[in-house]
């Protein structure tokens, strides 16, 4: 993950153009470690370079009026159609008239992905091409250090040209005080996970996330607010209510009580969000004796101190995701689950279970949502390798290109669905990754 991100920008100066144009037409180039994002071919030239021809002051000004949901904001499902998000995690948005590459971040809490999609075809009037198709990812300190940078060099600039009380230098110093204030901060950041700019969502959002009477934890009201994005107030509120039930579980609902964790085992900081998590399941089929052998729905439900029924209950909880709620009482759970298909339930409790062993104390509520969050990564990664192990996986398979009966006779193995099994092979380069149908 430790990959450097690099913004570099040459002053050139120009002869024709507005003030900004002028001063600030510069040599601009975006790369990851060597792999430069701002590849492009110049037609009228014809030649080829590393860096765009634009100006560095629209560039800094759309870093600093995007920040928030550039640092924060997942990707979403639909983000090819979804035009806001495009703008506030493209880079193309930084317009101005320049022709800026199609690059888009994303952010997933600890990193960013990057990924470059050069157009297929160049408009008539567009001087040059993008050539370099890139997927990948850097720290988020990584990218907060290259961007407060760029722009403090671009502010600099302003001063020595003597642009003074402008707006950029406004922007920046407000993103950097809000960044600087806890409360603001907070804010800030339930605002980008739920999609919205700067002051333009809805106050009975935020206040409902940051106004947390029910204790169920701040990160686990900032994955709920990335799953629900401007639907926040509909995703929660069931949530809430679920949350205020003092007696036994509604129904769709079971106690249980996550179970005992010996082995404090240090997570490799280093290592992706997935690799952290199939190893800490590794580890814990190691400590609970499971050994390579698939896990029965008693075993799992034993583990988690309910019945094994569970897994076989066709009522769905009022909720628009799987969750586990703590009752305050010896360490005991409500679960909840928004499907009756019994490798759905598996594969949600298994999440649970990667989450409470992950992060055991964060607030009482434990969401497994689809928003694409380090958390959700490592709860999904989590229940893939617990319930479907790589090396099991393989014996099953005993062939280096699975065909569909394959997949579907291990699923049935391992109790899981043929996604799983298929993700799995895909993560662990078995497959092609165009399997999943995905973008990076």
């Amino acid at each position: 993950m430790n990959k450097e991100f690099k913004i570099e920008c040459k002053w050139l100066g120009r002869e024709t153009g507005s003030v900004l144009d002028r001063h600030f037409y510069a040599d601009i180039g975006l790369a990851v470690e060597d792999d430069w994002l701002t590849l492009l071919e110049d037609l009228e030239a014809s030649t080829v370079r590393n860096h765009v021809r634009g100006c560095g002051y629209h560039l800094a000004q759309w870093f600093a009026a995007n920040w928030w949901r550039l640092r924060w904001e997942p990707e979403t499902n639909d983000w090819r159609q979804d035009a806001d998000w495009r703008i506030a995690h493209g880079v193309a948005g930084a317009g101005g008239g320049y022709v800026w590459p199609n690059l888009f971040f994303a952010s997933n809490g600890v990193s960013l992905g990057v990924a470059s999609f050069p157009r297929t075809k160049v408009a008539a009037y567009e001087p040059v091409r993008y050539l370099n198709r890139i997927f990948a990812r850097i720290a988020a300190t990584e990218f907060e250090q290259k961007v407060d940078y760029f722009v403090e060099g671009v502010l600099s600039r302003m001063h020595t040209v003597g642009i003074e009380g402008d707006n950029l230098l406004n922007l920046w110093a407000e993103v950097q005080d809000e960044r600087h204030t806890p409360t603001m901060a907070q804010y800030r950041k339930f605002e980008a996970m739920c999609g919205y700019d700067p002051d333009d969502a809805p106050d009975a959002i935020i206040a409902m996330l940051i106004d947390d009477k029910a204790q169920l934890g701040t990160n686990a009201l900032e994955e709920v607010a990335a799953q629900g994005r401007h639907s926040t107030v509909e995703v929660l509120t069931p949530i809430l209510a679920l949350a205020g039930t003092k007696s036994e579980p509604t129904a769709g609902g079971f106690r249980g009580n996550m179970p005992e964790w010996t082995i404090g085992k240090k997570l490799d900081s280093e290592a992706r969000p997935w690799q952290q998590a199939a190893d800490l399941a590794r580890t814990a089929r190691k400590q609970w004796g499971l050994g390579k052998n698939p896990i029965t729905n008693e075993q799992l439900a034993g583990l988690m101190g309910t019945n094994s029924a569970v897994f076989s209950d066709q009522i769905k909880a009022p909720t628009p995701m799987p969750i586990a709620l703590r009752t305050r009482r010896d360490n005991r759970f409500d679960i909840y689950f928004d499907s009756s298909w019994t490798t759905t339930r598996r594969f949600a409790a298994s999440r649970l279970l990667g989450d409470y062993l992950h992060q055991p104390d964060e607030g009482r509520l434990l969401p497994a949502t689809n928003a694409k969050t380090s958390r959700q990564q490592f709860q999904r990664a989590f229940a893939q390798e617990f319930l479907c192990p790589f090396e099991a996986l393989m014996e099953k398979i005993q062939t280096d290109q699975p065909k569909e009966d394959d997949i579907a006779e291990a699923a049935e193995f391992f109790n899981v669905s043929t996604w799983v099994v298929q993700t799995t092979l895909v993560n662990k380069g078995e497959l092609d990754r165009d399997t999943l149908g995905g973008v990076a």
